[in-house]
C-alpha cells in the first residue's frame, strides 16, 4: 500500500470512528467501563470548543471500550498534550452544580480521563 492510500485509509477511519462517536453521544449507550461524559473546553478567539469524550477510571481500562469510545479518549488525550507542549494552561474541575460552591479548577499537564471538565486557557500575554 503506498503511503497516499494509507493516509487516506486512516483519515477515512478517523472519519468512521468520529461520525460512530457522534452517534453514541447522542444515543447514550455506551460500554460498561464508561463513568459518564467529560467534556474539554478549548478556548479561543471565537469563543470555546466543546470536545466530549468518555470519562473512563484510568487509560488502564481503554481496552474495555468500543473503537469509536477509545478514538474520543486518544484524541481528548491528544489535546490536552498538544495544549500542554504549547504551554497553554490546562485545568481540571467539575461541573458547577445549583447551589453547592464553585469548584476550584486545578492546573493539569497529563490527561486524566476521569476528569469531568478540563479547560484548555489561552495564552495571556502582556504588552
Amino acid at each position: 500500500m503506498t503511503t497516499t492510500a494509507e493516509n487516506e485509509t486512516v483519515l477515512v477511519n478517523e472519519e468512521t470512528l468520529a461520525r460512530r462517536w457522534k452517534e453514541r453521544c447522542a444515543s447514550g449507550e455506551f460500554s460498561q467501563g464508561v463513568l459518564g461524559l467529560g467534556t474539554i473546553r478549548v478556548m479561543g478567539k471565537a469563543g470555546d470548543a466543546a470536545i466530549q469524550f468518555p470519562r473512563i477510571s484510568s487509560l488502564d481500562a481503554l481496552c474495555t471500550l468500543e473503537p469509536d469510545e477509545q478514538w474520543a479518549v486518544l484524541a481528548a488525550q491528544e489535546i490536552v498534550t498538544q495544549a500542554c507542549n504549547q504551554r497553554r494552561p490546562v485545568l481540571a474541575t467539575a461541573i458547577p452544580q445549583p447551589g453547592a460552591l464553585l469548584p476550584t479548577p486545578k492546573p493539569v499537564t497529563v490527561f486524566d480521563p476521569s476528569v469531568e471538565l478540563l479547560l484548555v486557557t489561552s495564552l495571556i500575554r502582556g504588552g
